[in-house]
């Protein structure tokens, strides 16, 4: 296929992997996501339709990957090709929910959400695509074991909000020897700092199987993660591939448990280590998007393909507002006349608490 692909380019971000899996797999891939130093790309307000409409060779289909930073095109429910998003954090924000309705195919990161958005949106092409790894940078290095546990991971924004993850570092980094769970990590570290711990610590924000998941077994350590639903349970065999929690005295056990039983955390590890290598890559969560706009029930599904002007702008206004594009929000009330510039106005009180937190 020739898939057009939206996104902010981040080297660690989800849909980075995504894309290069893509081109592993044979596919070719239209980088039409925001610009960036290491890249070049198109301004958010851009016309989706008319960018992809003099794409050579022309594009199979668009495919928009949360989260995207303020990268919302206009023009999405026009495209003659299918259509669809990738809703990685789908557990912290309904207006996911608004996005969905541009697209044909939603594709959503934590199971228990795919019901609720077949109902909201109306079809059936809502399906579970859990996170992977990439194995060229989640792998295990031959290296000496420096950590009783590591973490990589963000403690900034909305991970603040779940002051779990902020307490239980605290409590690990106290008593256990760690990397700096703290310190920003360079992607290319991820694998080789996972590679030199005995245990990779997770926990959730909102009951979410995080990335960490399948980058800390893609390494080789055993992963002690916080008990949560969201399909975990089918993705790996808990107590066999890897090890959950439900508070933090049983993370604590835990952790010295497996610390003083060498060879029954080296089993689990390695179990959980082949299971993601062999299932959970990116190159697989790719075969299963191809598959999907490439079956012979697809439709073009989308809510707003057949909705008003007043109705899209709506739900572009919603989506603005919460990825924080202010020129985007007031160039769409500009040109839409004094109703949608009213609304557009509406707005900015709730715009300016969220650029102000």
């Amino acid at each position: 296929m020739h898939i057009a692909l939206g996104y902010q380019w981040l080297a660690h971000h989800a849909a980075y992997h995504m894309e290069r899996a893509f081109g592993q797999a044979g596919h070719t891939v239209a980088y039409v996501g925001l610009p960036a130093v290491q890249r070049a790309g198109y301004d958010s307000r851009v016309d989706i339709d008319q960018l992809l409409a003099a794409l050579t060779p022309a594009a199979d289909a668009y495919l928009w990957i949360d989260p995207a930073g303020p990268y919302f095109p206009r023009g999405i429910e026009r495209l003659p090709m299918p259509t669809a998003c990738y809703l990685i954090d789908v557990h912290l924000g309904g207006w996911r929910e608004h996005a969905a309705r541009f697209f044909d195919v939603v594709f959503v990161a934590q199971k228990d959400y795919v019901a609720a958005y077949r109902q909201a949106l109306g079809h059936e092409q809502v399906y579970w695509l859990p996170l992977a790894a990439a194995p060229d940078v989640h792998c295990r290095h031959d290296l000496p074991t420096l950590y009783d546990v590591a973490f990589v991971g963000s403690v900034a924004a909305a991970h603040k909000r779940s002051s779990s993850r902020m307490r239980r570092l605290q409590l690990l980094a106290a008593r256990y020897r760690t990397n700096d769970v703290f310190a920003p990590t360079p992607v290319e570290e991820v694998g080789r700092i996972y590679s030199q711990a005995r245990i990779v610590f997770n926990t959730s924000i909102a009951g979410d199987v995080t990335m960490r998941v399948f980058e800390g077994t893609a390494s080789g350590a055993l992963l002690l993660t916080d008990s949560v639903q969201n399909g975990l349970a089918e993705l790996f065999a808990v107590g066999q591939e890897l090890i959950v929690f439900a508070d933090d005295q049983e993370l604590v056990d835990k952790v010295d448990y497996f610390l003083a039983h060498e060879a029954e955390r080296a089993a689990i590890a390695a179990a959980g280590y082949r299971r993601t290598h062999a299932q959970h890559t990116y190159e697989q969560r790719v075969r299963r998007i191809v598959e999907v706009l490439q079956g012979p029930q697809l439709r073009l599904a989308a809510p707003l393909r057949a909705a008003g002007a007043a109705a899209v702008r709506d739900e572009r206004r919603a989506i603005y507002t919460s990825l924080h594009m202010l020129d985007a929000l007031f160039d769409d009330a500009r040109t839409g006349g004094l109703g949608p510039l009213r609304r557009g106005w509406s707005a900015a009180p709730a715009l300016a608490r969220r650029l102000l937190r």
